[in-house]
């Protein structure tokens, strides 16, 4: 057990001493909070010019409605944001479109909006723009022309119907999702802040998982190239050796959680005192609830040893990177299907695939958390799969003990998939 130790504290102090791994902890949930809140905040910026569009309308009625829905959209300094300039369609509606790309080409013009003589037909609208892209602007500008051309319909009808009511009949249906807890009561929540909430600590176990399981791959591999593990294995077992590099990153690893964990728990609280009464925060703040930061720390450790045995096979049984990234590829990828997969989980937490993926352990510490996350499944399921996943993973101890024995003084060429099978089974 001293030896054991003695490997622990040297793997452990190894990396938490240096300067490389205190920056990572903290560069790590800002990168996060960067990549949740760069997009939103990015949408921000453009859009703050003037935009000169042509309209070629074959009806020769939408222009001056179109005109009307867009005056209300104006810049900072009053401005209005279209202008819109029309022209006739011609003897060719198409001829037309096409003629005017040149200006679309040199900016002169945003872009060209085609509005064909029949507006009930397929093809009816077309808009020619060389941002397909600029979302912000060009769903306004949908929204103006639909607008438009529902007076057009009505008119045609002939319902004279004014623009606030129109606006009135025409405005959207809110429906606010409110999640009702086991303990009673209903808490404001959306399916974006399910899908976000999950997802940022998906990704944070699929990140650390994927991060300390490499590290003891090459940590492995590179005491092994270098020869150092001939030394080492000259004082302690091959079983002491793993023991100790597993238990070590485990700690590291484990001290990682725990400072993002605390560092939740404190951001819930004073969140919680910022926005007291707020159910639009409230919704937000349970992502950060007691439960979901146990849990979150029960299914890490779970995963990591079962995933970390899993990587410290690969280095054993490998003499280069190049072997190694080969063999690991397997490993990742069921570390990556189900966080592709979360969209599916976080919409259907209760269905059967759910439940089943949920209790296969080499799935279990990322599906059984994202249905934790959504919706808290029967204590008994989340009891068996720890149970099943616990037994699983000191299973795979007791393969990887013997895998890691064998192969680790082992060099040149690499055991096969069934040479490494009868090696488990030794």
């Amino acid at each position: 057990m001293h030896k054991i130790l003695m490997i622990v504290r040297r793997e452990y102090l190894d990396r938490v001493t240096k300067k490389s791994f205190w920056i990572g902890t903290a560069i790590f949930p800002l990168l996060m909070v960067l990549l949740s809140t760069a997009p939103i905040l990015l949408t921000q910026l453009g859009g703050n010019t003037q935009k000169k569009i042509a309209l070629v309308d074959g009806t020769g009625k939408i222009g001056p409605l179109l005109e009307r829905e867009l005056a209300d959209d104006t810049l900072a300094d009053k401005t209005p944001k279209w202008v819109v300039e029309s022209f006739p369609p011609g003897e060719s509606i198409d001829a037309t479109r096409e003629s005017l790309h040149a200006r679309v080409r040199d900016g002169s013009l945003y872009g060209i909006l085609v509005v064909k003589a029949d507006i009930e037909a397929e093809d009816a609208f077309r808009f020619d723009t060389k941002t397909v892209g600029d979302f912000k602007n060009i769903a306004p500008l949908q929204s103006s022309l639909r607008r438009a051309v529902m007076a057009l319909r009505l008119e045609k009808n002939n319902v004279a119907i004014d623009k606030a009511t129109l606006e009135k009949v025409m405005s959207p249906v809110e429906l606010e999702p409110f999640e009702v807890g086991k303990a009673g009561g209903a808490t404001k929540k959306d399916f974006m802040t399910a899908y976000f909430g999950t997802f940022i600590f998906v990704f944070m176990l699929f990140m650390t998982l994927l991060v300390y399981g490499i590290a003891m791959m090459r940590g492995i591999l590179e005491e092994k190239s270098s020869r150092i593990m001939e030394v080492l294995l000259g004082s302690v077992s091959p079983n002491e050796l793993m023991t100790g590099k597993i238990l070590g990153i485990g700690s590291v690893g484990l001290t990682q959680m725990l400072i993002y964990v605390l560092t939740a728990g404190v951001m819930r609280i004073a969140l919680a005192s910022m926005f007291a009464g707020n159910q639009v925060v409230a919704g937000m703040l349970t992502m950060l609830s007691p439960a979901r930061l146990a849990f979150f720390l029960i299914f890490f450790l779970l995963g990591y040893f079962m995933y970390v045995a899993l990587f410290a096979c690969v280095g054993a049984v490998c003499n280069s990177e190049q072997e190694a990234q080969n063999l690991q590829a397997p490993v990742t990828w069921t570390l990556m299907l189900p966080m592709i997969a979360t969209i599916f989980f976080v919409g259907n937490p209760d269905s059967t695939a759910s439940v089943v993926l949920s209790l296969i352990p080499i799935f279990t510490p990322m599906v059984m958390f994202m249905r934790i996350c959504v919706q808290m499944p029967p204590a008994w399921q989340i009891a068996l799969s720890i149970v099943l996943t616990t037994g699983a993973t000191w299973l795979l101890f007791r393969a990887a003990a013997k895998i890691f024995r064998i192969g680790i003084l082992m060099y040149g060429k690499r055991p096969t998939v069934p040479e490494i099978l009868r090696w488990a089974r030794s």
